[in-house]
C-alpha cells in the first residue's frame, strides 16, 4: 500500500476550495462532501496508484483522478508514495 503525501501547495489549494464553498453556500455541507470524497480517493489511490489518467503534456509524469466531477486531484507516483501535487477545480485552466 502506498503512503499519501500532499505538497504544501496542494494542501493550500484544497483548503482554499473548502473555505470558498463554506463561504459561498453559507454552509459546510458541500465542503464535507468534498472531504469525504477526497478521503475515499486517497484510499483508492493508496491501493491502486495507477488508476488515474496520465495528464498529456504535463512537465512530469502526473496523473489525475476526479472528485465529485467538479475537482481533480493531480498526483505523482514516487516509489512507495503518492505525492498529491494539486487540487484543482475542473473549470480552471490546468496548473501544470
Amino acid at each position: 500500500m502506498f503512503e499519501i503525501k500532499w505538497t504544501p501547495e496542494a494542501e493550500k489549494l484544497y483548503f482554499e476550495t473548502l473555505e470558498y464553498w463554506i463561504n459561498h453556500n453559507k454552509s459546510n455541507s458541500y465542503s464535507l462532501k468534498i472531504i469525504d470524497e477526497v478521503e475515499r480517493k486517497e484510499k483508492l489511490l493508496a491501493e491502486n496508484p495507477f488508476i488515474g489518467a496520465k495528464i498529456i503534456g504535463a512537465k512530469e509524469d502526473v496523473r489525475r483522478v476526479l472528485v465529485l466531477e467538479n475537482f481533480s486531484i493531480h498526483y505523482r507516483i514516487q516509489k512507495t508514495t503518492i505525492e498529491i501535487v494539486s487540487f484543482w477545480a475542473n473549470k480552471k485552466d490546468l496548473p501544470i
